[in-house]
């Protein structure tokens, strides 16, 4: 007979142990842990224990900040002393751009309500004298920055899970996962058989094996990483006092006292990865084990380290660890419901598990209970990965981030490796223009376009990158002209059957387009009205709809729609790989369109659509645009695209084409006060609040009405507004403070220039009582405060006569 339980958590690492304690506290009484060998046997145990606030996403800042809480609570609440040590942190700067990096964050961490201090080198030299610092450039402080005992900590999450009803099975390696035609999972583990109705994958070294015990798959690649640990030294006995920990950022390695030694952990450049005689795979028999040291791959990172601390130079080595860690092929966690795989969640890939471990438990629970997390994360959403995440691709990008583990994070940094993967038909056409190509779901798309004689690659900087000017020629040809962009990559779907109209009035905000050829935006909300993503609704007439949402967001958008597809005859399909989309915009783009399908354009209303034929090709034609400018956009079978595009290019210079990429786009939108998801349009920010209250129905139901509705009689405290910043201002590119009259009031979302006005441009997330258009606020830009006036959005043809031009 099988033991039962609604939830089942596999592995009992400190996420797996954070999990089931977190569902426990919850009040979920039925809830159980499976562990194949003993709590912390894998990668927790062997750990280095470094817990830090800081990280280059705010909302994982905010989990990591509440692991501390409630690792620093669990001594008094279940008495387990975890070993807590909080003496704060330095980050070293060898660099001007170093430095600048930090100033960024500086301001990025003042926004977040986080501590985050620059510092000159005479001052790290007085808290850790230890340190030679005649070579640096200065630092950040963290006063947060610490480290805790693993071992003490998952055991004592264990202690807590117990305590409110959580049950840990030691010795139960899972073996098989069935679905039943209950719906429901058996799991075999030996002589065991379970049965529940969720399963969370928190498996680590093995949470690819599990996910293909479900027929599903994970990007996860398991890598070697050593550090040492010194016998005591003399120098750090006679300080009498803990040092604070340190991490060398351009040296690429981290260091803090352990007893009266030290900890090193350089990060290897010449990373390998683990187990490579089964090509990444670990032994399930595998457990509180180590590699063998290899020192020679660790020299370069020891020798900055000596150098750095010169009273190394007669200290004992006492142990070295050469454990595993595993990685996801961007350096983040993966986690949330499985996309296509019901009951199925997952938890795994951490790189800063200690770190991460109490709030990531604190989310799953959130996620598994109350069908999503508090906080919105999208950003570590196992669904930001799909099929062409595959475990080559991995194995690159991971050997391509390893050894940059606290590498200058430049804004719009791309990366190199596992490319091309996903390419449309007009790829190497593009490439020929000159397009600098970035990558997004794996698709390549032009971020811009390199005129002759400039170099195709992006230069990336905290101030105008190279790329800065050539954007903004983009954006005024087309504002003269005319304009194409590239749309493949948007997410596309095909929902259909007899309910489909039901249902997308039921999962979106606007009513459902119930004639042919109308066009409709709406959004997607949760039941809190916080807005999970928003999608173009095409009725294409034969009874199915055409959708088009965020690239980044398809395989989420398609979860959520299946989630919440129960009880209507509906059927959805992912077809984006098979629809490419050109965009065409600008003044002049109706008689250039005109001119290649025989005056198709001219009884053409905004928010519609027609078939249409242009050259050789019939496409689909919807008149909606992102730039704010007349504009269409043409959908067309992936393999016929590029007989439109040299269609289009061809007759294109008579109309003043000028080819555009994603990031003129990402400008021009600001001008129009119009939202981007994942910057902006989040599941924690309502439609009001987003300025986008006019999507939404009065007359309907839909998910999270209640919530809309709600605010229309009491407006959010908090919204967006667009600010117009000092032109002297470097760029705005997320997360600077905003503040009035010295009192911070919000943040940065997204900014850019402002072409077509020729002002400098932000959107911000504020405390918005009492504020109004023309108000005086400031913006902190690398530490430095600048004016910013507060616009009347939209910004740029307010009464929307260039984008309804002739209608």
């Amino acid at each position: 007979m099988a033991t039962y339980a609604r939830i089942i958590i596999i592995g009992g690492g400190i996420v797996g142990t954070s999990t089931l304690y977190h569902l426990a506290k919850a009040g979920e009484a039925d809830a159980m842990l499976l562990e194949r060998r003993d709590l912390t046997a894998g990668a927790t145990w062997h750990a280095a224990g470094n817990v830090h606030t800081q990280s280059a996403y705010a909302n994982l800042s905010a989990l990591q900040a509440y692991s501390l809480r409630l690792y620093d609570g669990l001594a008094k609440e279940v008495g387990q002393d975890v070993g807590s040590h909080v003496v704060g942190g330095f980050f070293l700067a060898q660099t001007k751009e170093r430095m600048e990096e930090f100033k960024h964050l500086a301001g990025k961490f003042r926004g977040l309500g986080l501590d985050y201090e620059l510092v000159t080198p005479s001052e790290i030299k007085t808290k850790y004298p230890l340190l030679h610092v005649d070579d640096l450039v200065g630092g950040a402080w963290d006063p947060d920055e610490g480290y805790v005992d693993p071992y003490s900590v998952t055991m004592g999450l264990a202690a807590g899970a117990r305590k409110y009803g959580g049950t840990i099975r030691r010795n139960s390696q899972v073996d098989s996962i069935k679905r039943l035609p209950s719906g429901h999972w058996r799991l075999t583990a030996g002589e065991e058989v379970f049965e529940c109705e969720i399963i969370v994958n928190c498996a680590g070294f093995w949470a690819a094996e599990v996910a293909e015990m479900v027929g599903t798959r994970l990007p996860i690649t398991n890598m070697e990483h050593q550090y040492l640990v010194t016998e005591a030294m003399p120098e750090v006995k006679a300080l009498g006092y803990e040092l604070p920990m340190i991490r060398d950022c351009d040296s690429q390695y981290y260091l803090r006292q352990e007893g009266q030694g030290l900890l090193l952990g350089p990060w290897e450049q010449d990373c390998r990865m683990a187990w490579q005689e089964t090509k990444g795979r670990a032994p399930w028999s595998f457990g509180q084990e180590l590699f063998e040291d290899d020192w020679d791959r660790l020299a370069d990172g020891l020798a900055a380290i000596y150098k750095r601390i010169p009273a190394l130079e007669h200290a004992g080595i006492k142990r070295g660890v050469n454990g595993a860690i595993s990685f996801a092929p961007d350096g983040r966690p993966m986690i949330g419901p499985m996309p296509g795989v019901p009951g199925f969640f997952v938890a795994c890939g951490f790189l800063g598990g200690i770190a991460q471990g109490g709030g990531i438990g604190l989310a799953m629970s959130e996620w598994i209970l109350e069908g999503e997390s508090a906080l919105d994360l999208h950003f570590i959403d196992v669904a930001r990965f799909g099929d062409w995440a595959t475990k080559e691709f991995a194995r690159e990008r991971t050997h391509e981030i390893l050894p940059l583990r606290y590498e200058l994070i430049y804004p719009a940094l791309e990366r190199t490796t596992g490319r091309p993967l996903k390419t449309t038909p007009i790829y190497a056409d593009l490439i020929a223009q000159g397009a600098v190509m970035g990558q997004a779901y794996g698709w390549e798309r032009p971020l811009w376009f390199a005129p002759e004689g400039v170099e195709p690659k992006d230069a990336p900087c905290f101030q105008r990158p190279n790329w800065w000017e050539h954007v903004g020629n983009e954006a005024k040809l087309m504002t003269a002209g005319c304009g194409l962009s590239e749309m493949s990559s948007y997410g596309k779907f095909r929902v259909s059957g007899h309910d489909a109209q039901a249902f997308l009035n039921y999962v979106g905000s606007a009513k459902c387009p119930p004639h042919a050829g109308k066009v409709a935006l709406s959004l997607l909300l949760n039941a809190r009205g916080g807005i999970v993503g928003d999608i173009t609704i095409e009725n294409s007439g034969d009874g199915s709809f055409y959708c088009v949402g965020a690239t980044l967001g398809v395989a989420l958008y398609q979860r959520w729609m299946e989630g919440h597809a129960g009880g209507f005859d509906v059927q959805i399909d992912n077809i984006t790989d098979h629809y490419a989309a050109l965009g065409i915009a600008g003044p002049k783009s109706r008689a250039f369109l005109n001119a290649l399908s025989d005056g198709a354009f001219d009884d053409f209303p905004f928010m519609t659509s027609k078939d249409v034929e242009i050259g050789r090709i019939r496409c689909k034609a919807i008149r909606i645009s992102f730039s704010g400018e007349l504009g269409w956009e043409l959908h067309c079978p992936m393999v016929i695209q590029k007989v439109l595009f040299d269609a289009i290019m061809a007759a294109g210079a008579d109309h003043g084409l000028v080819l555009m990429g994603a990031r003129a786009m990402g400008m021009l939108r600001l001008e129009k006060g119009y939202r981007s998801w994942g910057s902006e349009l989040t599941t924690e920010v309502t439609p009001h609040a987003a300025g986008m209250g006019r999507f939404c129905s009065t007359t309907k139901d839909y998910i999270g009405r209640a919530a809309v509705d709600a605010q229309r009689k009491e407006p959010p405290s908090k919204r967006f507004v667009t600010l117009e910043v000092d032109p002297a201002a470097p760029p705005c590119w997320g997360t600077e403070p905003v503040s009035r009259d010295g009192q911070m009031i919000g943040y940065v979302t997204s900014g850019g220039m402002g072409w077509r006005i020729g002002k400098m441009l932000a959107v911000a997330w504020i405390d918005g009582t009492g504020i109004a258009p023309g108000d005086a606020l400031e913006v902190q830009v690398l530490r430095i405060l600048y004016q910013a006036t507060v616009a009347a959005d939209p910004v740029y043809d307010p009464k929307n006569e260039r984008l309804f031009a002739k209608d």
